[in-house]
């Protein structure tokens, strides 16, 4: 239910940007980076990769997300940037026990406009 309604609200340009500045630091100036390099804006570039994954994902996939995900602070801003690590361009980053490497909340986090990226519609 949470990967259909991060889907669903991230196919948005409008929501896909906020949600990213929501994430903020570094995660958030890759996705820029990366959205730069095929000349589109980081709204556009986000909901385009959210709507691909839609398209692409198949059971097992949602559901290994959705594992990913569990007991996440945000856990719909958590699975945007799990989803978007692939089209990054570089190395899946990983943690030391090699778990996946989720970003942190950024800086400008605030509960008023990043507390839930459905709120942004």
């Amino acid at each position: 239910m949470l990967i259909a309604d991060m889907i669903h609200s991230c196919s948005n340009v409008h929501v896909a940007k906020a949600a990213v500045s929501c994430i903020g630091g570094g995660f958030a100036d890759r996705v820029a980076l990366a959205a730069d390099r095929k000349g589109m804006e980081v709204g556009g570039f986000v909901a385009a990769a959210v709507r691909d994954f839609a398209r692409r994902a198949d059971g097992e996939t949602l559901r290994a997300l959705d594992r990913e995900i569990a007991g996440a602070d945000q856990p719909l801003l958590q699975a945007l940037a799990h989803l978007l690590e692939p089209t990054l361009g570089g190395e899946k980053r990983t943690l030391p026990d090699g778990g996946a490497f989720l970003p942190p909340m950024g800086a400008r986090h605030d509960r008023r406009y990043c507390g839930s990226v459905a709120y942004a519609h």
